[in-house]
């Protein structure tokens, strides 16, 4: 098989050796645009997926230099290093010291990713894959990938199939056939008694099934054998010889078959005779002179990435919510989920999680407009939410976003989501090629938050930077209207998170929904406690509470205390849905210490007004203080006094 990958840069010699050319005129037999020339003289290729190049010279025994696997540049190192290993321009990419199967395997969840993102997105023109049909009983023959996991996912769910067909065909086949055994063997005696020295045992007619099911193994053994794709076996059914089984590829053996399809009548040896019939098919179209080339390719994998992460992360919107992430000005959002609320809300209480996604990461580079598109996501979903309170009275069922008393806003989490492979250890024996995530260590985080720094380069669309050269840090890129208001409605955090890409492969490909369902609990149990540390680091937190809170009049003089504080407090108090009696107060840590100071006085002012009114202040943090009778016993401003 051939491997190259996306975004690098080939000679025109290597690619034309490789890649399907047209008969006439020498162009790529490829959709436009997907094979492109740099100023520079080289090409490369904008897209990712599988292609099968007929006009590959070689005899039908190289059919495995046919196969060309295009990889996300996600698996590149600096651009110029994959897996540990120097990508070349010039060569086909290979991995002497993986296992036979690891490129191939990887390769079949990427295009496994692509095919199932072309079922549920059927008219996405970034999808190019001509002559290809969802197979049936008389559908054209789909892609080699589309069979191949058509048959792994039928061995998967019919192993049972398969001992019973063999069980059933040599039961009784240890029982003597006294008749034939009497018929064709010469007894010696032994007084007046024959004794029999060669029994015969009862030979079973030959099931047809089993021709089926021989087949059926014999095309999984000729793929394994032929392209390198790890396949099933069977302990029961031994395979034919590739180079028989070759034979049989298009007409002849599409003729075999159909001298026994009257055999069948089972749902599912029906299923599996379709299966059998569209690989002899492929074969036997991909013999044919009037084909040159099939491809599954994308060239735009990053609308596959963004439907995998939302798959694994999102929520799936009813109809009548679908302008949360279709939103009325025109932006797409990527991934909107429902979670509890951060600030001290119990299970009933929730908001909205944003996340935008990119498969591969810039390092500490992000696009300005990115961000700034991010912050607006957010705010039309606020908006959206006030606006149904305004028009009819109530918010969405479970949502609270504005507090009535103190007009503070609920904190609303944003993130972006980004793509990444471990780098390799260099170790010719490394463990990693076994390791199915590629991890030096498996306690290496699958999904992890990347620290915040001073080195966050913004860069235009077109990769140049903004501004300065100066890096900044994802806190100094925070939206904000005022200063020290974290319940204001235009301060807005954000933080970005590096998902390991073979992780979100797995899950998304896997046939298994239990590891789309730990991908979906620990990703968001992440996110929302990633997000806690953040406030829990930039800010200091109080619970405040009115003297005789337990008295009837406690409502009344609570809102009287805002109001006659309203300038000081707004923005910087909350009111918790299941905490009516008490306010949060929320103040920057840096502007806090700098008030101790004598450089600021937000601290100081609002100090000298809960103290008046005879408060009793609790130091808390921004995580579940309810829950925690440790936390309880902090109490008071002291705990942040020097």
């Amino acid at each position: 098989m051939i491997f190259l990958f996306e975004q690098f840069a080939y000679s025109e010699k290597f690619l034309q050796s490789v890649l399907p050319l047209e008969k006439k005129g020498g162009n790529w037999d490829l959709p436009k645009g997907f094979v492109t020339k740099r100023k520079s003289g080289e090409f490369v290729l904008d897209g990712v997926g599988y292609l099968y190049n007929k006009s590959a010279k070689g005899t039908a025994k190289d059919s495995d230099d046919k196969i060309v696997f295009v990889l996300p540049k996600v698996f590149l190192e600096d651009g110029v290093r994959a897996f540990g290993k120097e990508v070349k321009g010039d060569a086909n990419f290979t991995l002497e010291n993986a296992p036979k199967d690891f490129l191939a395997n990887l390769s079949m969840w990427v295009c496994s990713s692509i095919a199932q993102y072309q079922k549920l997105h059927p008219n996405d023109r970034a999808i190019e894959s001509p002559n290809v049909h969802r197979f049936g009983s008389d559908a054209a023959a789909p892609t080699l990938i589309d069979v191949m996991n058509a048959m792994k996912l039928f061995y998967t769910e019919n192993k049972n199939l398969f001992v019973f067909t063999a069980k059933n065909k040599h039961s009784g086949n240890n029982r003597i056939d006294w008749r034939r055994t009497v018929a064709h063997t010469q007894p010696f005696m032994q007084g007046d008694a024959p004794i029999y020295m060669e029994l015969e045992n009862k030979k079973k007619v030959f099931d047809l099934d089993d021709r089926l099911l021989v087949l059926y193994f014999s095309a999984m053994h000729y793929i394994e054998e032929t392209f390198g794709f790890k396949m099933p076996h069977s302990e029961f059914y031994a395979p034919m010889r590739v180079n028989e089984f070759r034979r049989l590829l298009g007409h002849r053996g599409l003729v075999e078959l159909s001298r026994i399809k009257h055999k069948y009548f089972a749902d599912k040896f029906l299923k599996l005779y379709n299966i059998v019939k569209a690989f002899l098919e492929w074969g036997g179209n991909f013999s044919a002179s009037d084909y040159s080339s099939e491809y599954l390719l994308t060239s735009k994998y990053n609308n596959v990435f963004e439907a995998m992460i939302d798959k694994l992360v999102g929520d799936d919107l009813p109809n009548g919510m679908k302008y949360l992430k279709d939103q009325k000005d025109g932006k797409i959002i990527d991934h909107l989920y429902k979670d509890r609320q951060l600030i001290f809300a119990d299970e009933e209480q929730k908001i909205w999680f944003i996340g935008d996604s990119k498969y591969y990461s810039d390092g500490k580079k992000i696009e300005g407009s990115s961000i700034y598109k991010q912050f607006t996501y957010a705010k039309n979903i606020i908006q959206y939410n006030i606006g149904e309170l305004l028009d009819n009275g109530n918010s969405f069922k479970g949502l609270l976003y504005r507090d009535e008393l103190t007009e503070g806003y609920s904190v609303t989490p944003n993130f972006f989501i980004r793509g990444y492979l471990p780098n390799s250890d260099g170790d010719k024996e490394s463990p990693q090629f076994r390791e199915p995530y590629f991890r030096n260590d498996i306690s290496e985080e699958l999904i992890k938050n990347e620290e915040d720094s001073n080195s966050y380069q913004l860069i235009d669309d077109e990769g140049n930077p903004i501004g300065s050269n100066k890096g900044q840090s994802l806190w100094n890129l925070r939206n904000r209207h005022f200063e020290n208001r974290l319940f204001d409605r235009d301060t807005l955090l954000l933080q970005v998170y590096n998902v390991n890409f073979l992780y979100v492969l797995k899950a998304y490909t896997s046939k298994r929904s239990s590891l789309r369902d730990e991908f979906k609990r620990d990703a968001r149990e992440k996110f929302r406690k990633n997000f806690l540390n953040l406030l829990r680091d930039k800010y200091y937190f109080w619970a405040i509470y009115l003297p005789d809170w337990q008295k009837p009049d406690y409502a009344e003089r609570l809102q009287d205390f805002v109001d006659r504080h309203f300038r000081a407090l707004v923005g910087r108090v909350f009111q918790p849905a299941e905490t009516p009696h008490c306010l949060i107060l929320a103040l920057e840590r840096d502007v806090v210490d700098k008030s101790k100071e004598g450089d600021k006085d937000d601290y100081r002012a609002i100090r000298k007004i809960v103290d008046e009114a005879k408060c009793e202040v609790f130091y808390i943090w921004s995580h579940e203080i309810w829950e925690d009778e440790d936390l309880r016993k902090n109490c008071g401003w002291k705990a942040i006094e020097k």
